[in-house]
């Protein structure tokens, strides 16, 4: 088989985890010896619906963000790129047109939509923005119903989304890059990061205010961007320190000794703490912030807001099991979340079945 020819095509969002999981298609195929293109789609000529969308949207074969674009656009220009293969990355970049194509097609659903979009809902700062979000989670939890009927190949980024969605699971990856060394006296003890103005994120700080301990003296660092009104009242209320717009994540290692993630609605794959047990940060985590991640993931659990600021105060505390947690945590996302581990999977999802795998597919398969 020649080199593979790859196209991720993508609603063109600039939020983080638009991007992350861009990456991670990018890097599969280019390790694998292929060309990756990144093509979003938000352009003019792309833009506009059709006709025969309002009968797709009532079949439910697609969802109602895809009918803001012109698949037949799209479609022609992918004909043009002649790529082997095309990752739809979630449901928004899914159109009949373009799995119609002389191409392996891939349905990265990323996440359960219609669970984040519930979630939302129940978050939303009006009756009725709550409204369209319900709309939008009914609509998208049809669409999820029938995704395998639409194209033989769907994936999923988290863990149980994947189990529930009956799609092949294909997390997120991490770059197997030496792991940051970080000071020994920090700033702070704990750091909680991402974006600021991502309603869970708020929601995450909210519950974790709620606590009747105080902070049991943990110096706590709020990193992310456009942090609400409601972010920045907490952070002066509990005496956490904001910081907006923090340069890198290796940043964050040499500002604070363990991470925090106290998130209560969750969707898919959690890209902070993948990337906190990448950089060797041992967590404190809420039950939801696991669901997306495989089994056996290091870190400690804690349910309840006092329980957790208890629990990040004893590991702060707790040298030796801080350390080890580190370790496990590292050792983990290094051996389950790096590109190698996942070039057989990848060849599975776009080669036929009677195919000779290529050197490329060298490493054992990954278990899920």
């Amino acid at each position: 088989m020649s080199a593979l020819k790859a196209v991720v095509l993508r609603p063109g969002r600039p939020a983080f985890g638009e991007i992350r999981r861009t990456q991670t298609w990018l890097r599969l195929f280019r390790a694998a010896g292929g060309e990756a293109t990144d093509l979003g789609f938000l352009d003019r000529k792309l833009l506009g619906p059709t006709i025969s969308d309002a009968r797709r949207l009532l079949r439910r074969e697609m969802v109602p963000e895809a009918a803001v674009w012109r698949g037949g656009v799209v479609a022609e220009r992918l004909r043009a790129l002649e790529p082997d293969v095309v990752v739809l990355q979630t449901s928004r970049a899914y159109r009949p047109e373009v799995v119609d194509g002389p191409w392996v097609t891939i349905l990265d659903l990323v996440d359960r939509l219609s669970l984040s979009y519930r979630q939302r809902a129940r978050l939303a700062p009006s009756r009725a923005k709550g409204e369209l979000l319900r709309r939008l989670a009914e609509a998208h939890e049809g669409f999820e119903a029938g995704a395998r009927d639409r194209c033989s190949q769907v994936v999923a980024a988290g863990w149980g989304d994947s189990a529930h969605l009956g799609a092949t699971w294909v997390p997120n990856l991490v770059d197997p890059s030496q792991r940051p060394a970080g000071s020994t006296a920090k700033p702070y003890d704990a750091v909680f990061f991402g974006s600021l103005g991502y309603a869970p994120n708020v929601e995450a700080l909210r519950w974790l205010a709620q606590s009747d301990t105080g902070d049991l003296d943990l110096r706590i660092l709020i990193a992310g961007h456009a942090p609400t009104d409601e972010v920045r009242h907490l952070c002066r209320s509990r005496g956490w320190e904001l910081v907006e717009d923090y340069p890198s994540n290796d940043w964050l290692v040499e500002q604070a000794t363990i991470s925090l993630a106290p998130l209560r609605s969750t969707a898919g794959i959690q890209n902070k703490v993948l990337e906190a047990a990448a950089l060797g940060l041992p967590q404190v985590v809420a039950p939801a912030a696991l669901a997306g991640m495989r089994e056996g993931f290091p870190a400690v659990v804690a349910d309840t807001p006092d329980e957790f600021l208890a629990s990040a105060r004893r590991l702060v505390d707790d040298t030796q099991h801080r350390r080890r947690l580190a370790d496990d945590a590292w050792a983990y996302a290094h051996s389950n979340y790096t590109v190698d581990g996942w070039l057989p999977t990848l060849w599975e999802l776009v080669s036929p079945s009677d195919a000779v795998a290529p050197a490329w597919v060298s490493q054992p398969k990954l278990a899920g």
